[in-house]
């Protein structure tokens, strides 16, 4: 929410995720800390740059520490710090055992996060598999971003 800082947001959320009293402190102070938003923390959330509203967002999805984590295109639009802070966050929530399912368009990036990937074109299921499993299933394609095109068409679709 623009009017509420980023503290009042996390604590709003946290408290809809059923945290109360010191624990939704530390949480509260543990995500601002984690996304690197401790020095705004007081500061209202509307006149944050793209970046740093992503990374609020981020903090209010993690401030009940989440076993099971959806999330669409989390660095979309945001500064390459952003988007390597993000990164950085979500590989180590993934290394304590966060489940996490990943929509994005940066093939790069579920090749480093993810297990399982899975590809999709029209709202259909084209492939399916781990990024080292894809890569042998289709060895013309170097990276999966090449497979991606490779699958899906390289025309554009407006």
């Amino acid at each position: 929410y623009g009017a509420l800082s980023a503290r009042e947001n996390l604590a709003y959320f946290g408290r809809m995720y059923g945290l109360k009293g010191e624990r939704l402190g530390q949480r509260v102070t543990a995500c601002l800390e984690a996304v690197g938003l401790a020095n705004q923390a007081d500061q209202p959330v509307g006149i944050f740059s793209g970046g740093m509203k992503r990374r609020a967002n981020l903090a209010a999805a993690i401030v009940h520490e989440p076993r099971l984590l959806l999330l669409d295109e989390p660095t979309v639009g945001v500064d390459a710090q952003s988007r390597a802070l993000i990164m950085d966050l979500l590989a180590g929530m993934k290394q304590g055992g966060t489940t996490m399912v990943y929509t994005t368009h940066y093939m790069e990036e579920a090749a480093a996060l993810c297990d399982t990937v899975a590809i999709m074109d029209a709202g259909r299921l084209i492939a399916e598999g781990s990024p080292a499993n894809l890569l042998e299933r289709y060895p013309e394609a170097a990276s999966l971003g090449e497979l991606f095109l490779q699958l899906t068409g390289k025309t554009l679709r407006d």
